[in-house]
């Protein structure tokens, strides 16, 4: 039977220290299971009992206050808590934030190292969900830095039920935060009500910022650093952030972050350049063949043959400068090169073209006269052809003695000229030139021709 109880608190343990012990008693009474107690009463539940820094109380309950276990419950409520009023920070900053919820899961994730949680738990002595601030408390705190729903923007936070004209602690100022208490049940889910937190107060733990006018803790984010400040004697400021210690209170020193908002604003709330911080309280030099940007949180490699010596913020790129000039260079002279003799084939083509069109030209001007000139021969020929037979025939009827002999003539040259037309060949000279005359082209006859031997009348 005992095992079986011994198993049970230990499972019920992961969720809540508080539940695991009281479920041990609930399996030897019928009784209903009370609410979700607080990592304090859990702890104090669990046999933790009244735990302080000298090292004078139960060992076993301090182990259970800063075990790995109840670090991770702490770190699932925590990222519920962030998740409740994610949504609405995406609304206000949704111009510069592509996705709201993963960007905010993966700064609030701290469930690869939770040593912050287990420090601050064994520090504030289990005490540690009744310094969380809850969801109204955060809302509060970015509606004040944001200006909430019609006033400007600010860098302070305006009078709440802890931090007043009437009422200002200890832990309202800069860094340091309070208790609720133990008997106040605290619920970090809750987006409406602010508790009352006067007690114990502190300086705030290191991995948390602690705003000005705010009793209460709110982890930093992924990427920022917030360890805790020390007292500059020369300037009077709490290094590395920018405030003072309150006057005339020697008691009070200086305590953890104290805001984080844009990095314009909060510049030394973030991982410095040259380092990257894996957790909020670690901060490690970038090592040598990496760069780390502000906010990092791990080394970045460096391209080949790049010089990152360590600490570096930005890797050397100046080789890769180089070798673009030079590309940029070779490209440009290869386009040179090619639109030159783009444009010198263009050029060869058009003188091409232009040759052809003047050689097509001439060609055409010669047709052209050589027309003109056969034209002009053919109508010459033609009409000293007409005039030829018009003097024969002429002379034929003129120069006849007879009847007889004028019809002899005209009967010896028809006969003739059958004779011709049937390739025979003429006797008469006369005839047979009277013959070619009229079987020859009109073109290829000349008044010479017909004219040779003939009197002219």
């Amino acid at each position: 039977m005992a095992c079986w109880v011994a198993a049970a608190m230990h499972l019920l343990l992961l969720c809540n220290a508080a539940a695991a012990a009281r479920a041990a008693v609930a399996l030897f009474a019928a009784t209903p299971m009370p609410p979700r107690l607080s990592l304090a009463e859990a702890a104090a539940a669990a046999g933790a009992g009244d735990y302080d820094d000298g090292g004078t109380g139960d060992k076993g309950s301090q182990a259970l206050v800063g075990s790995p276990i109840v670090a991770g419950a702490m770190n699932n409520r925590l990222r519920a808590l962030t998740s409740s009023f994610a949504a609405a920070i995406g609304k206000k900053l949704d111009y510069c934030i592509k996705d709201t919820e993963t960007e905010w899961n993966q700064a609030f994730d701290f469930s690869k190292d939770t040593t912050f949680l287990t420090n601050c738990m064994k520090e504030t002595k289990g005490d540690l969900q009744q310094r969380i601030c809850t969801a109204a408390e955060m809302r509060f705190y970015f509606d004040s830095l944001m200006g909430g729903d019609d006033t400007a923007e600010a860098n302070y936070v305006r009078p709440n039920v802890n931090c007043n004209r009437s009422s200002w602690i200890d832990g309202c100022e800069p860094g340091w935060a309070c208790s609720a208490g133990a008997d106040q049940k605290i619920n970090l889910q809750d987006t409406k009500n602010m508790p009352y937190r006067p007690l114990k107060c502190q300086s705030c733990c290191p991995g948390f910022f602690c705003p000005h006018g705010l009793t209460c803790m709110i982890p930093c984010p992924l990427g920022a650093y917030c360890p805790r400040s020390s007292l500059n004697t020369s300037t009077g400021i709490c290094d590395p952030y920018n405030y003072q210690p309150p006057p005339g209170n020697p008691n009070h020193t200086c305590g953890a972050a104290d805001i984080w908002a844009d990095v314009v604003t909060t510049d030394d709330i973030f991982c410095p350049a040259g380092f990257y911080c894996p957790s909020t309280i670690q901060k490690l030099p970038c090592s040598s063949g990496y760069y780390c940007r502000k906010g990092s949180t791990s080394q970045t490699r460096c391209y080949k043959k790049s010089s990152c010596p360590p600490n570096s913020a930005t890797q050397d790129i100046t080789i890769f400068g180089a070798l673009l000039v030079v590309a940029s260079c070779l490209v440009l002279l290869i386009i040179y090169n090619f639109s030159g003799q783009i444009l010198t084939n263009r050029e060869k083509r058009q003188a091409k073209s232009r040759e052809a069109a003047a050689r097509h030209a001439r060609e055409t001007a010669q047709a052209r006269e050589r027309w003109k000139s056969a034209k002009g021969v053919a109508k010459k020929a033609g009409v000293g052809l007409q005039s030829q037979l018009s003097r024969t025939f002429s002379r034929k009827k003129g120069g006849g003695g007879g009847g007889g002999q004028s019809s002899q003539l005209q009967a010896g040259a028809s006969t003739k000229v059958g004779d011709d037309a049937g390739g025979k060949k003429h006797s008469n000279p006369s005839a047979a030139r009277l013959s070619r005359a009229s079987t020859s082209p009109w073109w290829s006859t000349s008044p010479a021709t017909h004219c040779t031997g003939c009197s002219t009348t």
